[in-house]
């Protein structure tokens, strides 16, 4: 296969922020209540996020069309936000409803909107005015999912998302080894999925839960979403878990928000108790990567030698970027 390792050699090409059109894991789904309205930023673009009292979530372009206010300041009028300066009123799809003093609103500007979906305990936004690929798919129906603070990581996205693809460090960081070769799958071009089937080496806490959960035989699925969104589905023979890694432009790194799943209990209260292992299992095992990860240059030309690396930097590299100036 062909690899534009170019495109990632290239330090205008692999400098940050690459804000890429896909979707972002933008905040947990508890953070917006009815008739609230926050602010959020991406790679210098600027939204607010606004959940109406039908409890649907709408993201608009954050600085007012018509003299520039920021909307995080305004408020939620039933399924409208209202600018604060001068009362104009926005609907979710970015057309004006109301002005004082104008007869015509829907003839005044209006703001750019963005597609917004809810799922896995979080608000998920697509950056662009059309998305490119649904939204993820992640684990079985019906899990229980909770999001956790998120993280700061000194590095770019894409040593992120190898750091998942990498086999190699699977053995030396994480104590796992193979039963058998991986396999990876580009179904579509915004997609890249990793599987394999490891055991456990490692001697730690966690190491030994994991051990004695799965019998030492561990199915692990990963998908890469768009550059942005990152699943792991774990399949541990008598239980599974699974979680989603959002990745986003900060000022001095990325900012990494995870989702955390577990199947439901039938004994009352169990299920907390099943997504905190999950949690704890997938922390645990993350863990041991971020302080090997902060303030990494990654180095594409070296990555290119292994071969499940290989396809990931063939994947980053047709990524679409979202090269608009328009902040707003």
């Amino acid at each position: 296969m062909a690899v534009n390792v170019v495109a990632w050699t290239d330090p205008v090409r692999r400098s940050e922020p690459a804000r890429l059109r896909s979707w972002y894991l933008a905040c947990p789904s508890e953070a917006l209540r009815p008739g609230q309205v926050r602010g959020w930023s991406l790679g210098g673009r600027e939204l607010v996020l606004f959940r109406g009292q039908s409890g649907r979530v709408q993201a608009l372009s954050a600085h007012c069309a018509h003299m520039g206010a920021h909307l995080a300041h305004g408020t939620v009028i039933g399924e409208h936000l209202r600018c604060p300066l001068h009362h104009w009123r926005f609907d979710g799809s970015g057309i004006c409803r109301a002005a004082p003093g104008h007869s015509n609103p829907t003839g005044r500007p209006g703001q750019r909107a963005f597609p917004v979906v809810e799922r896995y305990g979080a608000i998920l936004v697509f950056n662009g005015p059309v998305s490119l690929f649904p939204p993820p798919e992640v684990g079985e129906p019906g899990l229980l999912w909770r999001t956790g603070p998120p993280v700061t990581v000194r590095c770019s996205w894409l040593p992120l998302a190898a750091n998942s693809f990498d086999i190699e460090h699977l053995r030396t960081v994480h104590h796992r080894e193979l039963w058998d070769a991986p396999v990876v799958e580009r179904p579509d071009p915004f997609t890249l999925r990793l599987r394999y089937t490891s055991r456990v080496i490692g001697t730690g806490a966690s190491d030994r839960l994991m051990k004695a959960l799965s019998g030492n035989r561990i199915g692990v699925t990963i998908t890469l979403h768009g550059g942005t969104l990152l699943s792991v589905e774990s399949d541990l023979g008598r239980t599974r878990s699974a979680l989603l890694a959002g990745f986003r432009p900060a000022p001095d790194g990325v900012s990494v928000l995870m989702s955390f799943a577990a199947r439901p209990g039938r004994v009352p209260g169990l299920e907390r108790l099943r997504l905190a292992v999950s949690r704890w299992l997938f922390t645990s095992f993350l863990r041991r990567d971020l302080s090997v990860l902060e303030g990494m240059r990654f180095n594409p030309a070296a990555a290119a030698a292994d071969p499940v690396l290989r396809h990931l930097l063939d994947f980053a590299a047709q990524l679409p970027e979202d090269s608009d100036a328009e902040h707003g």
